[in-house]
């Protein structure tokens, strides 16, 4: 009977060794999992402000072309300003000729885990630009055109 009781004695000692890795394995996987995590909201972030950028880019200069397009164009940047402010973001650069309009837009980006790593922030900045075609360019068609050579 000595004999068996220290078989049972033995076996426990083995059982709570396990348990005591097991349950040392699940913490482990658990902050392996809240890593990952954390880490694809992070990705999936960059990814959504970036779109974000690139609508309120190309809002800015659509407007801007319009306001070409009737010759309005003197209160641009001011214009340009609120669009982006009401797309969330910030507005870098303007170019403004006959007939292109250049823009840069910048947007903070708000991370999670990220941020622990880059205190001082990450932005994303973004240019669009647009093409302004009149309704008396030759593209149309819809005005007689004459090319005279010297």
């Amino acid at each position: 009977m000595k004999f068996g009781f220290e078989r049972i004695n033995t076996l426990n000692k083995i059982r709570a060794a396990i348990n005591g890795n097991i349950s040392i394995l699940a913490i482990v996987l658990i902050l392996l999992f809240a890593f990952m995590f954390l880490a694809v909201s992070d990705l999936c972030r960059i990814f959504v402000a970036r779109e974000s950028a690139k609508k309120a880019a190309d809002a800015v200069a659509l407007s801007i072309a319009q306001n070409l397009l009737f010759f309005d164009n003197v209160e641009c940047y001011e214009i340009a300003e609120k669009i982006a402010e009401k797309n969330y973001s910030r507005l870098c650069d303007l170019q403004v000729s006959y007939d292109e309009v250049i823009v840069t837009v910048e947007r903070d980006l708000k991370f999670v885990l990220i941020a622990r790593f880059f205190p001082d922030g990450c932005r994303i900045i973004v240019r669009s630009k647009t093409k302004v075609v009149y309704p008396w360019d030759d593209y149309f068609g819809l005005c007689n055109s004459y090319r005279f050579s010297y």
